[in-house]
């Protein structure tokens, strides 16, 4: 997403949104998270998001489901209500007209949700691919249409939610002229937005990713791995107990498959997956592609000095896990 104001620079764009009491600077990708406090548990066995020229983030998809579940269940609970109410006043005597009039309405919600759902099922996930082979970040901007810019000039930030949700977006900010930005969500799985530490612990997945690779950022052997995503994660009897595993069951699964789920997550997935990426986005993607004009050094670390979340906010710390200063 490009974002342009002619009254401000970049630097003033920039500083408004440190100012800004919802929104909060994270660290430098010149500097990395204490070795201690880093664990991953990402199955980056799919080679068409995770391989060693880039990863593709799709979050997107999982949170357009979302909306798309609710927007589904409102049309068909609704449709469902006036195709009774018809039948029910046609039995009594009167006429459809009638049984129209009087639930205008739910008449009103039912198609005011259908149209929003056809609207949403008609737009593109707006993915984001980290090109490692060439120091890139490509923000895809609709059909043959992407922002690229320089992952070294990444501005991270934390975003918190003014709503009830209490989420923690990943924001990521690129200059693209002098009074330009562009931005971007860090996000690859639905908990990334979770807490502070999800977020931090992200950056520094990307941050290892575009330095070294997929090797530096394989999952902890003691955690279980899962396929980062938007989707919300299956609830299981051990980890989320008895309550909330039979209300999943019996209540939220039934809910979801009579809204279209398990059809809107296929669809959505699939056009994830079949997005018009331009042409130069793809040759930079590919195997063995011709990098000139790009300076692809990686971005390295200081390597003595790390950051470590306390829970309060963020320390510097050396190699042992002391604080510095």
């Amino acid at each position: 997403m490009s974002i342009q104001n002619a009254l401000l620079t970049f630097q003033e764009m920039l500083s408004n949104l440190r100012a800004r009491s919802d929104w909060q600077s994270l660290p430098d990708i010149r500097i990395a998270m204490w070795p201690g406090q880093v664990s991953f548990s990402d199955d980056l066995s799919d080679p068409r998001m995770f391989n060693e020229r880039y990863v593709e983030s799709r979050v997107i998809a999982g949170k357009m489901a979302f909306v798309l579940y609710l927007l589904c269940g409102a049309f068909l609970t609704s449709f469902a209500f006036i195709l009774y109410f018809v039948w029910w006043t046609l039995d009594e005597g009167g006429t459809a007209y009638e049984a129209l009039a009087d639930s205008w309405v739910i008449l009103l919600l039912s198609a005011l949700t259908g149209w929003l759902a056809g609207v949403l099922l008609k737009l593109e996930p707006a993915c984001v691919r980290f090109n490692r082979q060439a120091q890139v970040v490509h923000i895809y901007d609709g059909p043959s249409k992407a922002t690229t810019v320089a992952w070294r000039d990444v501005h991270p930030f934390t975003e918190f939610s003014t709503s009830a949700d209490g989420k923690f977006a990943i924001r990521l900010v690129f200059q693209t002229g002098p009074a330009d930005l562009a931005m971007a969500s860090g996000a690859f799985d639905i908990g990334d937005e979770s807490a502070m530490i999800d977020n931090l612990t992200r950056l520094e997945f990307l941050r290892r990713y575009m330095a070294e690779g997929l090797t530096a950022v394989q999952p902890d052997p003691q955690r279980i791995p899962c396929k980062p995503s938007g989707f919300t994660k299956s609830v299981t009897l051990k980890e989320d107990g008895v309550l909330c595993f039979l209300l999943a069951k019996f209540f939220v699964f039934p809910a979801y498959c009579l809204a279209g789920g398990p059809f809107i997550d296929r669809y959505l997935l699939r056009r994830a997956s079949r997005l018009q990426w331009p042409a130069e986005v793809e040759r930079l993607c590919a195997p063995d592609a011709d990098l000139s004009g790009y300076d692809t050094t990686p971005v390295r670390p200081h390597k003595h000095h790390f950051y470590r979340f306390d829970g309060r906010g963020i320390e510097i710390v050396g190699s042992d896990g002391n604080a510095i200063g």
